[in-house]
């Protein structure tokens, strides 16, 4: 008799917004001033009923709250259908963020750089930027060009064989490796910063996803009797407050430094380079909310992919050894340097397969419009739009020979092909691949990704053999477009007997 593996946190909260949607005295109120709301708003809206959409609200329904929750749980199926109806073409959708106008991948380029159109105020408005406990999210007094600048810049024991579950496992070796990098030794080890750094993330964006159910000029209010908005606001509190400790202790250094006639003592962590970069480019910056964002964007993604990586490992264990071999005469030659980690092209080419099956989301480049403009092939975009762009490319059969299934060494066998050599890279971004963004907006630490994930494998396929626990699902978690490697997945893991390679020494 088989068992159902335990329901994690991540799915229970999935599972909890299930019984939204329901009449309730609040939603009652709220309906009577929607009316006039909505009336007034549809009066003035642009007509966009010349493009298609997928899945159009009832008539009469509140909010066109049941499209949406369908559109949750249904998204990769209905995108796939809209594709099938729509090739090349741009159609709308009902997400749980309103209503998005989905372009076809042929457009990324186009307006990948395009300063009209604007990713931060989407998911500022997505996430409730003004909001308390949202604050990660705001535009106001938040210096976006410090966060990519740093990022760009500054950034790049058992030997048994056990079952565990492995996302928290992942989750906590990457929030350690992260805040090594972000901060210091001594909060990498901080369990308190910890918690906050890996909680926070999830929070965030279940919080943001019930306050969106309900009418916009209602989230102001609601939000103050919300649960999760209260952990919310508490946890950003706290995160400042453990930042706030860090900052006065090192200016206490610094001061005592200067008092003496000592060197000044520099801090080789993102605190420091985010003072130098803010003083550099005349900007304030507010130091808890900068590292709660670079954290929680780095650790999230990475452990979501690493995680993915090692469930395909998983299922397809003839590479292993491959992988193993490249690792170990890299490190060999040239020790860890980036060169080596460049010359691991098989690793590189594992990882970018998993991204190119299973990426974070299945629409990229969300924008919001910031004024009227039109499109080479004469579509018309108005300002205040929201839009995506599909990534059904990375699974077009006329790009990507069965691209259905997973093959560790398909980009390794394209950077071969002439004009491929760059563009088959885990770090590169195309029309074609959009698991990172393009443009502008492309995620401006995917090099530091990269290379921490690639670093983290090296580590876990020299000191440890893993299998697929029985019975455990490997199906990715679906939220509207959002794709989330298995938060219930188990694997079998021991340490190995023998090591090729002293891996730690190095």
């Amino acid at each position: 008799m088989t068992t159902k593996p335990p329901i994690s946190w991540l799915t229970q909260q999935s599972q909890a917004l299930d019984g939204y949607g329901q009449p309730t005295l609040v939603y009652f109120i709220l309906s009577l001033i929607t009316i006039v709301v909505t009336v007034t708003l549809r009066l003035s809206k642009f007509d966009t009923n010349q493009v298609p959409i997928i899945n159009p609200g009832k008539r009469f329904s509140w909010y066109n709250l049941e499209a949406k929750r369908v559109f949750l749980t249904r998204s990769r199926t209905l995108m796939t259908n809209a594709r099938a109806l729509y090739p090349k073409q741009p159609f709308r959708v009902l997400m749980d963020v309103g209503e998005v106008l989905v372009l076809p991948h042929d457009l990324a380029d186009e307006i990948r750089n395009d300063p009209n159109m604007d990713f931060f105020l989407c998911s500022s408005q997505d996430l409730h930027g003004d909001i308390p406990g949202f604050e990660l999210s705001s535009l106001k007094g938040f210096n976006i060009p410090l966060v990519q600048a740093v990022t760009r810049k500054q950034l790049t024991k058992s030997r048994d064989w056990r079952d565990i579950m492995i996302k928290p496992v992942l989750l906590d070796v990457v929030a350690r490796l992260s805040s090594r990098v972000f901060l210091s030794e001594k909060l990498c080890r901080n369990n308190e910063w910890l918690q906050i750094i890996k909680e926070y993330t999830i929070n965030l964006f279940f919080a943001a996803l019930e306050l969106r159910l309900y009418p916009r000029f209602s989230r102001k209010v609601v939000h103050w009797f919300l649960p999760k908005c209260k952990m919310l606001r508490a946890q950003f509190a706290e995160a400042r407050r453990v930042i706030t400790l860090v900052i006065e202790e090192r200016r206490r250094i610094k001061q005592a430094n200067r008092a003496a006639g000592r060197p000044a003592l520099e801090f080789n962590d993102a605190l420091e380079w985010a003072e130098n970069e803010a003083e550099a480019m005349g900007v304030p910056c507010d130091e808890a909310k900068f590292q709660l964002m670079i954290s929680i964007a780095a650790i999230h993604t990475t452990t979501d992919l690493l995680e993915q990586v090692m469930l395909d490992l998983a299922q397809h264990p003839g590479i292993l050894q491959p992988l193993q071999e490249e690792i170990i005469q890299s490190l060999r030659n040239s020790g860890w340097k980036k060169t080596s980690l460049y010359n691991m092209k098989l690793l590189d080419s594992v990882i970018k397969e998993s991204q190119r099956m299973k990426p974070a989301a299945i629409t990229s480049m969300r924008r919001m419009v910031k004024e009227d403009t039109t499109l080479s092939n004469g579509f018309r975009l108005k300002k205040g739009m929201r839009i995506d762009v599909d990534s059904c490319r990375m699974w077009d059969p006329e790009l990507h020979e069965n691209p259905d299934q997973w093959h560790g060494d398909r980009f390794l066998k394209l950077r071969s092909e002439q004009r491929k050599e760059n563009t088959a890279q885990l770090v590169s971004t195309s029309p074609d691949h959009l698991a990172f963004g393009h443009g502008q907006h492309a995620c401006p630490g995917h090099f530091f990704a990269a290379n921490e994930v690639k670093i983290a494998l090296c580590h876990l396929l020299i000191k440890y053999d893993w299998k697929l626990a029985p019975g455990t699902d490997v199906t990715p978690f679906m939220m509207g477009v959002a794709a989330v490697a298995s938060p219930i997945a188990k694997l079998s893991i021991c340490r190995r007997h023998e090591m090729e390679l002293d891996i730690d020494s190095m």
